[in-house]
């Protein structure tokens, strides 16, 4: 199970259920892994958390920033409290997927950010962003924040702001040492969300397609 260590708690998932009156995809996130058994958080639908039976087979669908996998999975246990969470059956592999590809553009645009913590939420920092695609983004900064962190985002975009969590992917120092180049994914965004970044992508391609640039 080597692809054990690409899952994380706090990771975002997606769980696919293939048929029954919830059929449907559903993002969430993992609660614990353990060597056998996958804790994920319930998902929610109109405010009701999604009653499915123990010995229901769902698809479990993860990436990192080179690659997306799926498994299948069966629930052996439905758990309430303190959070509700279905406890899954880990396989022995996982396959890997084509991840969707989207179009990444040069972007200059300021973000502000504040670190998700145990204690709470960090004080507001500051950065610059430095490219752009529904997926992610690059960004400068000269806070040190840590690889596979969570961080609430607000991006100031010509479309309007958008606060959305963001999962760090690298972050290293920046070639001018004065700070740090951050690349992370988007955490848990919601479809308008992203409908409103990839609109903002396709703005700046058309700009530079007018500029001869590409």
């Amino acid at each position: 199970m080597t692809y054990k260590k690409k899952l994380f708690p706090g990771q975002a998932i997606e769980l696919n259920i293939p048929e029954g009156d919830f059929k449907g995809k559903y993002r969430t996130r993992v609660d614990e892994v353990g060597e056998k058994l996958l804790s994920v958080v319930a998902p929610y639908i109109q405010g009701q958390v999604i009653p499915l039976r123990e010995g229901t087979v769902v698809e479990v669908n993860f990436w990192d920033d080179i690659s997306a996998y799926s498994f299948d999975a069966k629930i052996m246990q439905r758990i309430a409290v303190p959070i509700p969470v279905f406890v899954l059956e880990l396989p022995e592999s996982t396959r890997k997927v084509q991840r969707r590809n989207f179009v990444r553009v040069p972007a200059y645009y300021p973000l502000s950010f504040r670190a998700v913590t145990r204690e709470g939420l960090s004080d507001s920092q500051k950065g610059l962003m430095l490219d752009l695609s529904g997926g992610g983004m690059r960004f400068q900064t000269k806070e040190k924040v840590e690889k596979s962190s969570l961080l609430y985002a607000e991006l100031e975009l010509p479309n309007g702001k958008i606060k959305t969590p963001v999962r760090v992917c690298r972050a290293d120092k920046a070639e001018d040492a004065k700070g740090y180049d951050v690349s992370a994914e988007f955490y848990e965004i919601s479809e308008r969300e992203r409908d409103r970044i990839i609109r903002c992508v396709f703005d700046i391609q058309r700009d530079m397609r007018k500029k001869g640039l590409i």
